[in-house]
């Protein structure tokens, strides 16, 4: 099972990479890069890990807790996750497509925005909310 400091520290990794990529976005000549391309795909792997084991951690254990209430919070965080994967995988197969041209730039950029700011909204969310009411409920 992994740790409330894991979590916290796979966060910050998304988030830093996040703050990266929102630069690297705005140059349409970085965009077809295969560093670059290479490096969404580590984001890609990183969020996705990142939200298979908050699947695997205590959230899990939450969502079985006796008070309706607290359950109801951990199994709407992991709904909110589903969504997440299936946006973002959507996306992913986007980012680094051969046959994307010029005229892409603007809704890819939209696009990247999008995701980007699901991410640090569910990771405020986690920081803010679960990470507390996981502290409260288990000795975590």
């Amino acid at each position: 099972m992994y740790t409330l400091d894991e979590l916290k520290k796979q966060n910050t990794e998304i988030t830093d990479l996040i703050n990266l990529l929102a630069v690297v976005i705005e140059h349409d000549s970085l965009r077809k890069n295969p560093f670059v391309c290479e490096l969404v795909s580590r984001f890609n792997e990183k969020v996705w890990m990142h939200l298979v084991f908050e699947d695997n951690t205590i959230y899990s254990e939450l969502s079985k807790h006796h008070n309706p209430d607290i359950s109801n919070i951990a199994k709407d965080f992991h709904k909110s996750a589903r969504e997440i994967k299936k946006h973002f995988s959507q996306y992913v197969k986007l980012w680094c497509q051969a046959s994307a041209g010029e005229c892409d730039a603007d809704p890819f950029r939209e696009e990247t925005r999008k995701v980007f700011d699901m991410l640090k909204e569910r990771i405020r969310y986690e920081t803010e909310e679960m990470f507390p009411l996981v502290c409260k409920h288990f000795d975590a």
